[in-house]
């Protein structure tokens, strides 16, 4: 743990147990499956079982007539704008209409009384196919001669990202040093605990649209209302939605199957519960991508990066939302270049959609860029900390969008990084240490937030943002900061949509540092208002008042006091005096405020198997402020936990037919708890001027340079370069006989 500012506050900076603790750890959390609606249905999925297909029939005679079930439901049943199989967007597909663009893409759903009795239906559910070109190589996609998977484009490149400035071909000729290389990596699953699940209540049908109850565990409740509201043309005042506990997110669960299962309950007429299976949710969900990288990086003779030429490529699969912007915005910005060439593309593929995943695109982009400047170093005769601590982005410097890079103090990580035991100690013998930085621009969303008085005295805070990682827990150590209580006297609540105060989605490590704004402004507007209650009462100024252990007192005379239940009292019930305590918080965070890291990994390579052991892990992370230090912790273990995963062991694997090979837990790997190292955490605190009480996110940059540490690290120690992730024990040991 390294060493955290010193500070009078009561509350901010204390280690607290999270508010959800006691319910998730004794198993009486509710999840969405776990909730049953009166007459609700049961819907299980019919997935393709071709990459690449054009539907000749469905025959489901057999399931309609299996005991239990109410409907067997294809495109045909579904309303005319339901029926676009060339949707560009994941979330508002309904069903596969004539063609399927991979295996797993759904085209019927069977509706049933019971769960067991959809699912054993659905295997009645026959399709004839007639089998097309399948685009699986991501190489060959961008190809002429590649099958077009939407017959409007003149290709299959998606979205494209450049990036260009200065004269990169001159810098190349000119430079002291250079090193380049193409990487690759496979897809990765984000594993969460719980599988896709979603219900829907209607009390309109498809020619009446009523309102609509949307119940799920997603990451933003406000996405999930407007996609619904699009996709099944209704008016956004008219979907409700309830979110509920998130079993685990990563950036996958904002929007899927809502409008979807909305649709089947407005075409029911009953509520419907879609619940998958894991292995449903391997193939027919969405997944953060594959890619390829081919990179050239250069230095002159100081050491100092002259140029970097990137050309990227994500497969996308049928749907857009790779996340090559990011990718190649990064790339060219955490080593501010003179000269830059840099090109991100999405291609189509018939593979399920791509999704974001925990920093998205960054740990396979650090994995490239930080392979090759310890390249760099190697040829320059530099420490590979040397050469990050002379390059590395400062606050001002340029992007690779040209923006200046938001304040930010990695320079010091650095300093902090050269000085650390697992760099200064002697290296054992085949021992290798190596180091990365992670960089995230960060990002802001207007957000609001309320903070109102109860009866008992406590405050209690209502937000719309969703609580994956304990953002409610600091969120109440925030209010009650602010508002002059102990955090046990708030509550912090997510309200469904139709009341709660707006927040963006939960993601893009920007929830603590966009809401926790609105939660101070409501705690200052609910303080304003008890002080100005109190103070009419006690015949006094407001500024002539003190909140203490849940009173107001007189300063100079604590017998003349109110307690905050005596003041719900003077504000609540028949003939009160006084409106209610009920603060409100608008915030519209404007300026970024980056989260950087550094990981150093010792580690040793058993050269007869490739099997890698890691034997020191350092990380230190810039937390502007540690609102709750125990969250941060936790973020940091399970961020490079998920790191190793991509490290060494994930990996999404397909055939050339674009059938899925890894489809269970029995096919994927995953890292158990005996293969995460003890960590050394250290976190910094240099305060971001714009977050809460200097707070700034921190879910991202944990999981970015894991396996660009991991992998310079078996270049030390091996002198093997990996190019290729998941950095699988025989691709290690392939490598050392390359």
């Amino acid at each position: 743990m390294g060493q955290l500012v010193a500070t009078d506050y009561r509350v901010i900076g204390q280690r607290q147990r999270r508010q959800d603790a006691g319910p998730r750890l004794t198993g009486r959390e509710r999840y969405t499956a776990d909730l049953v609606l009166p007459g609700m249905l049961h819907a299980q999925l019919v997935l393709s079982t071709q990459a690449h297909a054009r539907i000749t029939a469905i025959h489901r005679d057999a399931a309609r007539a299996h005991p239990g079930v109410v409907d067997v439901v294809t495109a045909a049943d579904l309303p005319a704008f339901t029926r676009d199989d060339e949707q560009l967007v994941r979330e508002s597909f309904f069903l596969a209409h004539e063609v399927v663009n991979f295996a797993g893409q759904q085209l019927a759903v069977v509706l049933a009384e019971s769960a067991v009795a959809a699912r054993e239906a659905a295997d009645l559910v026959r399709v004839d196919y007639a089998p097309l070109p399948v685009v699986a190589d991501l190489d060959a996609a961008l190809g002429a001669e590649s099958e077009r998977l939407r017959p409007s484009a003149e290709s299959n490149a998606g979205g494209v990202a450049r990036f260009e400035r200065g004269d990169v071909d001159a810098a190349l000729a000119q430079a002291a040093a250079v090193a380049q290389g193409r990487f690759t990596s496979d897809g990765v699953y984000q594993s969460y605990m719980e599988p896709r699940a979603v219900i829907a209540d209607a009390d309109g049908s498809l020619a009446d649209f009523g309102t609509l109850t949307i119940y799920t565990p997603t990451q933003g409740q406000f996405a999930v209302r407007q996609f619904v509201a699009a996709a099944l043309r209704m008016s956004e005042a008219d979907i409700v939605v309830q979110p509920m506990t998130v079993g685990g997110g990563f950036g996958a669960k904002f929007v899927l199957f809502e409008a979807l299962v909305g649709m089947l309950a407005l075409h029911s007429g009953r509520p419907v519960k879609l619940v998958l299976d894991r292995g449903d949710d391997f193939i027919a969900t969405i997944n953060a991508p594959r890619a390829n990288y081919d990179v050239t990086v250069a230095a002159d003779v100081a050491g100092k990066i002259t140029a970097i030429r990137t050309e990227i490529v994500h497969d996308t699969g049928y749907f857009a939302h790779s996340p090559y912007q990011l990718a190649g915005t990064m790339i060219g910005s955490w080593y501010p270049a003179a000269n830059l060439q840099i090109r991100s593309t999405e291609v189509y593929t018939n593979r399920p959609g791509a999704a974001a995943y925990r920093a998205p695109g960054l740990t396979m982009m650090a994995f490239v860029l930080e392979q090759l400047i310890d390249d760099l170093a190697g040829q320059l005769n530099l420490s590979p900390l040397a050469l990050r601590q002379a390059n590395a982005a400062q606050t001002g410097d340029p992007m690779a969008d040209d923006s200046p890079w938001p304040e930010q103090e990695l320079s010091k990580l650095l300093d902090a990084a050269a000085r650390h035991p697992l760099v200064t100690a002697p290296k054992d013998s085949g021992e290798g240490v190596g180091v990365s930085i992670g960089m995230m621009r960060g990002s802001t969303e207007p957000a609001s937030a309320t903070a109102r008085l109860v009866g008992d005295g406590s405050l209690q805070v209502s937000v719309g943002s969703i609580d994956l990682t304990g953002t409610n827990s600091a969120l109440g150590q925030i209010a009650a900061e602010t508002f002059g209580v102990e955090a046990g006297q708030v509550r912090v609540r997510t309200a469904p949509s139709n009341i709660a105060p707006h927040s963006g989605g939960t993601g893009g490590s920007k929830i603590l540092y966009t809401v926790g704004n609105a939660v101070v402004i409501a705690a200052e507007d609910a303080r304003r208002q008890t002080l100005a209650v109190a103070a009419g009462e006690l015949e006094v100024a407001p500024d002539d008042l003190e909140l203490v252990d849940g009173v107001v007192r007189v300063k100079g005379s604590p017998d003349r006091q109110l307690t905050l239940e005596q003041v719900v009292g003077l504000t609540t019930g028949m003939n009160a005096r006084h409106g209610p305590i009920h603060g409100q918080g608008n915030a519209a965070n404007i300026e970024r405020a980056p989260g950087v890291t550094v990981h150093i990994v010792r580690l040793r390579v058993d050269r007869e198997t490739g099997q890698v052991d890691l034997t020191g892990y350092a990380a230190l992370h810039d937390a502007g402020k540690a609102i709750n230090p125990a969250e941060v912790d936790g973020q940091i273990y399970g961020g490079i936990a998920q790191g190793l995963g991509w490290a060494l062991y994930e990996g999404l694997l397909y055939d050339d037919q674009g059938q899925p090979l890894t489809a269970s837990y029995m096919d994927y790997a995953l890292p158990k708890a005996s293969h995460v190292p003890t960590v050394d955490i250290d976190i910094h605190e240099y305060p971001a001027k714009h977050g809460p009480y200097g707070a700034k996110g921190i879910g991202e940059p944990p999981v970015i340079p894991a396996a660009a540490a991991i992998a310079n690290a078996i270049h030390d120690a091996t002198g093997a370069r990996m190019t290729h992730l998941p950095m699988t024990a025989e691709r290690v040991w392939r490598a050392l006989r390359s």
